[in-house]
């Protein structure tokens, strides 16, 4: 409420540190065709949703897989080879994993998530700005939120009073709608620490935390599966800013998962179906995430992409990122993860005892298919039709 009670002028631009002006302006009328008149745009979302439901039947038959891989694959080698496969088949396909150093680096993980947040917000505080360094701080309530930040960071990096942290936290973002409901978008991932946050105990600074249970993992889960959701319909929807940061950074527009998204398109549209298909691989990492199908997968591509952007491409200016590295490690080396299919797969376990082969599969094929194309193509041709006045 006292942040939501002080003024400051909306921000000039959304990215102040990292370019994003465009060199050659884009083929706009691309964005605005429908999906049926727009073969290209209709194709990466076609190569989208066919990735997608191959992803989702391999999860679904994960545990067919893996058996058969032990079993039949590697039934053969020595018992150190028999373990190591075993791990990183409980790695893939999300099961606990029991190995001390898995254990060990998800107990670090876990403190980088609650101190990491901590040392972005004061690096905001040096840059004039809120909580990211995209943000700037009208001159006349700066110091009053500078001081606020640095406060918040050594509550955060000292373990103090964690629930209190989470809300001033929440309650940032909730500010940040001033500024307009895009910039809120932009700013979601802060919201995962905020949930760790706020459910942890008061008497935090007295406490070892270095585990997260299943519903804060869920949490962080859902979170940041929605913010790459969000962010990347956004980014088609905000197509010129997306291409001035590619004309200025070349290097991003190497992302093989990108790129196969944007095979069979005319190559005359490079750039624009590069954006497209920016775009789509955020929708489809963020999905993925959000239901809990090969979250430690994605989240350890994430990582290294989010990585290589904050230390390679743009620098201290994407340090940001630290709000998104933290809760991608902790999921990448928790034993609590979950996925929103599972009663999905109870259902099948239970059809399997009563149903044959052909009607199995079917029950298996069709909601996959059904789920892919939902997830794609109604909210792709919506976007066809929006107004992008005034961006």
């Amino acid at each position: 409420m006292a942040a939501v009670a002080l003024h400051s002028s909306a921000a000039q631009a959304h990215e102040r540190f990292v370019l994003h002006r465009l060199r050659v302006p884009l083929q706009n009328e691309f964005f605005t065709r429908s999906l049926v008149q727009n073969p290209d745009m209709g194709r990466i979302g076609l190569n989208v949703a066919a990735v997608l439901m191959a992803l989702l039947l391999i999860w679904m038959f994960r545990f067919v897989l893996q058996g058969f891989a032990e079993q039949s694959v590697f039934s053969g080698f020595g018992g150190g080879t028999r373990r190591a496969a075993h791990i990183l088949a409980c790695f893939v396909t999300d099961r606990p994993v029991c190995h001390r150093l898995f254990l060990r680096v998800g107990e670090w993980t876990v403190i980088m998530l609650l101190r990491s947040p901590g040392l972005a917000l004061m690096y905001s505080a040096t840059t004039d700005s809120l909580v990211m360094p995209s943000f700037p701080l009208d001159p006349g309530s700066a110091a009053i939120f500078k001081f606020a930040q640095v406060g918040v960071g050594i509550l955060i990096v000292t373990q103090t009073l964690l629930p209190l942290a989470g809300a001033l936290l929440f309650g940032t973002w909730l500010y940040l709608f001033r500024w307009g409901w895009y910039v809120a978008m932009d700013a979601l991932p802060i919201l995962a620490a905020a949930a760790v946050y706020a459910s942890s105990p008061w008497r935090s600074h007295k406490l070892t935390i270095v585990q997260l249970n299943a519903g804060q993992m869920k949490w962080i889960r859902w979170i940041l599966g929605l913010s790459f959701f969000t962010l990347g319909w956004l980014k088609i929807w905000n197509h010129d800013l997306v291409a001035g940061v590619g004309d200025n950074y070349p290097s991003v527009m190497h992302d093989p998962l990108v790129n196969f998204f944007a095979i069979g398109t005319d190559p005359h549209y490079r750039r624009e179906c590069w954006v497209v298909a920016f775009g789509m691989a955020e929708v489809f990492s963020g999905f993925l995430l959000m239901i809990g199908v090969f979250a430690r997968v994605w989240s350890l591509l994430l990582v290294f992409v989010m990585t290589k952007l904050m230390l390679i491409d743009f620098g201290w200016a994407e340090i940001p990122h630290v709000y998104l590295i933290g809760p991608l490690l902790a999921m990448i080396f928790s034993n609590e993860l979950t996925s929103e299919l599972s009663r999905f797969e109870v259902g099948y376990e239970e059809a399997c005892r009563r149903s044959g082969t052909v009607t199995l599969l079917v029950g298996m094929i069709l909601p996959a298919v059904v789920l892919a194309i939902l997830v794609i193509f109604p909210m792709l041709e919506l976007l066809t039709h929006t107004d992008r006045l005034g961006l």
